[in-house]
């Protein structure tokens, strides 16, 4: 079995996907804590006129101090959703692929609710599902294993009794190697390198969320992903 890991992110841009894509099962760290400072976590880029328009979910952060992500709540939902879906009408309501794709993006932002990892799953599923992508997405607390850095992964895959684990190409340094030899594991590490394909509004832009893809090529997106995928293996 292959498994790749990710916290739980909000409309992430295509190498997570890549690494989906080339995994039987990926696990999200949704039993990990939110960074402080920036992260993806909650938001990504789109495209308009002028270039990439960040799309970021306002989070409930207030006297909360450390959260974990299975714990997240969405700040001002109703506010923050009309927003979203108003914004994915202006920049690609004319689109052939969006009527049927935000359909299903308005049906999972308007279930009730409050909580972040819902929201975010759903949208990965929708993602997912209009690529074609069938791997298996495995939530770290339904594990019940908890921890961090490279033991956790270690934990998480020994469990699974995965034979080889696929990590983001830049985690090299971050992550030790030896811990998941040790265990019979096998580590390789996967580069994404987004190919070009026809988008909105002017020159290409690499580093969007998936959902540009989709809206701009359809399910044919899964070969634009594939295509962009590289392995090296860990020096």
């Amino acid at each position: 079995m292959i498994i790749s890991f990710n916290q739980p992110a909000f409309i992430p841009w295509g190498g997570f996907f890549a690494r989906l894509l080339s995994s039987d099962r990926m696990i999200l760290l949704n039993d990990t804590v939110l960074a402080h400072g920036f992260t993806f976590v909650n938001r990504n880029r789109l495209k308009g006129p002028e270039g990439e328009v960040w799309i970021t979910v306002p989070l409930k952060r207030k006297g909360r101090g450390a959260q974990k992500i299975k714990d997240l709540e969405i700040y001002e939902k109703a506010r923050w959703k009309k927003k979203f879906l108003a914004t994915l009408q202006h920049y690609y309501g004319h689109s052939s692929y969006f009527s049927p794709v935000v359909k299903e993006i308005r049906s999972a932002v308007n279930k009730p609710g409050q909580r972040f990892l819902d929201l975010a799953t759903a949208l990965l599923n929708i993602l997912r599902t209009n690529f074609g992508i069938d791997r298996e997405i495995v939530l770290q607390s339904d594990l019940q294993i908890t921890g961090k850095g490279t033991s956790l992964l270690v934990s998480i895959a020994s469990k699974l009794q995965a034979d080889e684990v696929i990590l983001p190409h830049g985690s090299e340094k971050a992550v030790e190697c030896a811990p998941f030899e040790r265990s019979g594991i096998k580590v390789r590490f996967l580069r994404y390198a987004p190919p070009q394909y026809p988008q909105f509004w002017g020159n290409f832009l690499w580093n969007l969320s998936v959902l540009d893809l989709l809206l701009c090529c359809g399910p044919e997106g899964h070969a634009v992903i594939q295509k962009g995928i590289h392995f090296h293996e860990p020096q």
